[in-house]
């Protein structure tokens, strides 16, 4: 067993390998190796002593070690957290167009929201050796494994979401693109406004910055607009009470957060035939375009580009990098099913 923690001895990067284990421990590496596997008899003492030993190092097992003999430096890890969302697919484009033009490999994992899965995707991508893991965060429980990654030698980098402060964070400026686009219904006349933003299941949406919510508010507050904010769950979502609100509230101007409430609100008003609600989504796209959508752009050529940055820096400091977005106006943000 080879395990992938790096260290610095005397200026040069070492792996740290089972003897490392062993000799944190006091024990011989064959009886480090028999108790993190957990074979043969091992006093519960040293048991203990390897297992904090092994914690200590940030001890990952490798399930290739005995064809990997250093970390792979040429592979990026990048788990993402909403697979429904087509969003994550169409930055994959340009970041994996940007990864083989400079020699390096990507991995793709699934958190599916959930910080259980996204735990399980970090020791996976740990194992993998690679040198970096961009991740969309769940919630704010991970640090731990986080904190094992970096022991491990591996750069983690937060996308989207700022939730650790002590991560590199890559953020697209959805506060000022929400106000952007709420401002724009505003000038076009609109009087009842709604935002569907995002309900995270394992995390307080207040403490997600940047915020569509402060950026929307921002806008209508004193403009005498009557307005209203409806959370939509980013996983089993029920589109019943997505509807219910809508005929309840009877927006004439409409603002969601991603394109799987945007296509959900489109499919509210296509099943009712109505027309003449003012409409605008976060996350443009192909489909937003040929049915003439209005739509806050994202710029993956900008967010690409970071990534690559991030992962060929050096920087020790932990860096926030903030991603203008684009607002498309097509039809004057008018539905007309």
């Amino acid at each position: 067993m080879i395990v992938h923690n790096v260290y610095e001895y005397k200026g040069i990067m070492k792996m740290i390998t089972i003897k490392d284990v062993a000799f944190r421990a006091n024990v011989s590496p064959s009886t480090a190796s028999r108790a993190l596997r957990q074979i043969g008899y091992i006093s519960k003492e040293t048991h203990d002593n390897v297992f904090r030993a092994a914690a200590e190092l940030g001890y990952i097992a490798n399930a290739t070690a005995q064809q990997l003999k250093t970390r792979n430096v040429h592979t990026v890890g990048f788990i993402i957290s909403d697979s429904n969302n087509e969003y994550y697919f169409s930055i994959l484009t340009d970041i994996q167009k940007m990864l083989t033009e400079n020699g390096m490999n990507l991995i793709i994992a699934f958190s599916s929201e959930n910080p259980v899965d996204e735990e399980t995707c970090f020791r996976s991508l740990i194992a993998s050796r690679v040198s970096t893991i961009f991740f969309t965060p769940t919630n704010d429980q991970n640090g731990e494994i986080i904190s094992v990654a970096k022991k491990n030698g591996i750069k983690v980098v937060q996308l989207f979401r700022d939730i650790y402060s002590d991560l590199d964070t890559i953020i697209n400026d959805d506060e000022s693109g929400c106000c952007r686009a709420a401002a724009k219904l505003l000038e076009l006349g609109c009087r009842r406004l709604l935002l569907v933003d995002v309900e995270y299941l394992y995390l307080d949406s207040e403490r997600v910055r940047p915020d569509r919510s402060t950026g929307f508010l921002r806008a209508v507050e004193g403009s005498g607009a009557v307005y209203d904010i409806l959370r939509f769950p980013l996983v089993d979502y029920d589109t019943n009470v997505l509807s219910a609100h809508i005929d309840s509230f009877r927006p004439d101007g409409i603002i969601t957060a991603t394109n799987v409430a945007g296509l959900e609100v489109l499919s509210h008003y296509g099943r009712r035939q109505l027309s003449g609600i003012r409409f605008i989504t976060f996350d443009d796209n192909r489909w937003l375009q040929f049915c003439s959508v209005s739509a806050i752009r994202q710029n993956t050529a900008i967010l690409a580009e970071k990534i690559k940055e991030a992962v060929c820096s050096r920087q020790e400091t932990p860096q926030k990098i903030l991603i203008p977005q684009e607002l498309i106006i097509r039809r004057e943000a008018l539905i007309d099913i």
